[in-house]
């Protein structure tokens, strides 16, 4: 099954992927920063600034929960709020640890790439996260 991955915790750097479980980084149905959530990413962000030959690309992953309520005027569907994740993950990054824009990039997966079953509330805690992704940096 595709939910064979070693238990995620509140991070966890894998390969040359971050993933960091959304409940440190923002409130439910929200997308500004946690004060914890600031904390973790700077660290991620002096890590990252050391990669210089690596492109990051900054996903943003839901569970397969509808939105609803007032919630769903800001956020229709969660590609909205997965979109929206990532690009805060991605400012955050350029403005305020000041990771080139070059080598940054934003993405929203909405519900669509699961890796726990959504039928839990544990798998659906470990499927609402971000993911940093590092990729070879293209050579002009």
């Amino acid at each position: 099954t595709p939910y064979n991955h070693r238990r995620q915790r509140q991070m966890c750097i894998r390969d040359r992927t971050v993933n960091v479980v959304d409940k440190i980084l923002f409130d439910s149905g929200k997308a500004e920063l946690k004060p914890a959530g600031v904390k973790v990413l700077q660290q991620i962000g002096d890590i990252l600034n050391t990669a210089v030959d690596k492109n990051i690309q900054v996903e943003g992953h839901t569970d397969n929960v509808p939105i609803s309520g007032s919630l769903a005027t800001k956020y229709p569907s969660n590609w909205e709020l997965s979109t929206a994740r990532a690009t805060t993950v991605l400012h955050f990054l350029q403005d305020r640890v000041g990771v080139s824009g070059e080598r940054l990039s934003a993405v929203g997966y909405g519900e669509y790439q699961p890796i726990a079953s959504n039928a839990t509330a544990e798998g659906r805690a470990e499927n609402r996260r971000i993911q940093i992704v590092l990729t070879a940096a293209k050579t002009p």
